[in-house]
C-alpha cells in the first residue's frame, strides 16, 4: 500500500519521462534511452510514450477485443460471456452460474475468481469490481490508450481443469518485414498459487532458452502444450497488425481459448537475467522510431 501511496505521488509531480527513468532504475537498475531504445523494456516504454496506434485501446478492452478476436479467427475461441454491465447488481449476482470469472475490461485486474458464489460474498466482490471500474489505470502506468476505453465490468466462464485453474500460455509476438518471430512464456502451476508460480521460456518450436524473465524456472521439465502448434498458428494471426503484441491464450482439454492481448508486457518494467535478453528480445522488435521525438 505505501508503494502504491508513492508511485501516485511521484505520478502527480514527475514528468512521464523522468517517472519512466527513475522507474526503470528501481525496477531494472539502468537508466532507460527513451530516444533511442534498443532493449525490450525501452521500447515498450517509447511506445507509451509515442506511439498512439487507435487499435491499442480497442484490443486493451477486454469486452471490444472479443470482436476483434472473432474477426481474425473466429468467435470458437471465446470464452463463453454471462454479463456485460455498468454496475453489478445483487439481482444480476442472484442470476450468475455458481463458479466464474468477474474483471474490469479496462485494466489488468485483479480480476475476482469466484468458485463457489455460494460460499462468496457479494458486497466483496461488488465493491472490488466498482473500485476498479473508477480506476484512472492508463494514467497510473502511462498507458494512455487505457484511458479510451468505457469501463465495464465483465463476468466470464470460469476455466478449470481436473487439477484446478488453468496454466497461461503467453506468446510474444515480433513482426519484422514479413517474417514473425515468437517467444513462448509458459506461466504454470497456478492451480496451487496465483501469486509465486514459476515460469519458464522458450522459442516458437518449443526450445527451451536459457534465460528468467521476472518470475522463478523452477528447473522443472515441462511437457509441450497439447495446442501448442495450433496456439502458434493463431497468435501469428492475431498478431499481425502490429510489430510486437503479446498473446495469451487458456487450453482446457482439447480447447483453446483466447485470454488477452497486451502490448506493454509488465508496464515495461520486467527484469530478464541474464540482462543481455532485455536486448536480445529488443533486437526483435522492429520499431519505426521518430527522430523528432
Amino acid at each position: 500500500m505505501l508503494k502504491k501511496k508513492i508511485k501516485l505521488i511521484l505520478r502527480k509531480n514527475l514528468s512521464d519521462e523522468i517517472f519512466i527513468k527513475i522507474s526503470g532504475l528501481y525496477h531494472l537498475g539502468y537508466l532507460m534511452n527513451l530516444k533511442k531504445p534498443k532493449t525490450f523494456n525501452e521500447k515498450i516504454q517509447y511506445r507509451k510514450l509515442y506511439d498512439k496506434n487507435p487499435l491499442y485501446s480497442l484490443c486493451s478492452d477486454k469486452y471490444r477485443a472479443r470482436e476483434y478476436v472473432k474477426e481474425k479467427i473466429g468467435e470458437d475461441y471465446l470464452i463463453p460471456l454471462h454479463l456485460v454491465t455498468k454496475k453489478l447488481t445483487e439481482k444480476q449476482w442472484n442470476n450468475l452460474p455458481n463458479k466464474f470469472v468477474a474483471k474490469a475490461n479496462h485494466n489488468s485486474g485483479p480480476v475476482q475468481i469466484v468458485k463457489d458464489k455460494s460460499k462468496t460474498y457479494y458486497e466483496n466482490v461488488a465493491k472490488e469490481l466498482h473500485r476498479q471500474l473508477n480506476e484512472k489505470f492508463g494514467i497510473l502506468t502511462i498507458e494512455y490508450y487505457y484511458e479510451e476505453i468505457k469501463p465495464l465490468i465483465i463476468i466470464e466462464d470460469l476455466l478449470m481443469t481436473k487439477k484446478g485453474l488453468v496454466d497461461d500460455y503467453k506468446f510474444h509476438c515480433f513482426n519484422s518485414k514479413g517474417e514473425f518471430k515468437c517467444i513462448f512464456m509458459y506461466d504454470y502451476g497456478k492451480e496451487n498459487d496465483m501469486k509465486d508460480y514459476p515460469r519458464q521460456m522458450f522459442d516458437e518450436n518449443f526450445n527451451k532458452l536459457p534465460f528468467e524473465l521476472s518470475r522463478r524456472d523452477d528447473g522443472k521439465e515441462l511437457e509441450k502444450p497439447k495446442n501448442f502448434d495450433k496456439m502458434i498458428s493463431l497468435a501469428k494471426k492475431l498478431s499481425k497488425d502490429f510489430d510486437y503484441v503479446r498473446v495469451d491464450f487458456f487450453e482446457v482439454d482439447d480447447n483453446i481459448y483466447f485470454n488477452e492481448l497486451t502490448f506493454c508486457h509488465a508496464c515495461g518494467f520486467q527484469s530478464f537475467n541474464p540482462r543481455e535478453w532485455d536486448y536480445k528480445l529488443g533486437s526483435y522488435w522492429d520499431q519505426k522510431i521518430n527522430n523528432d521525438n
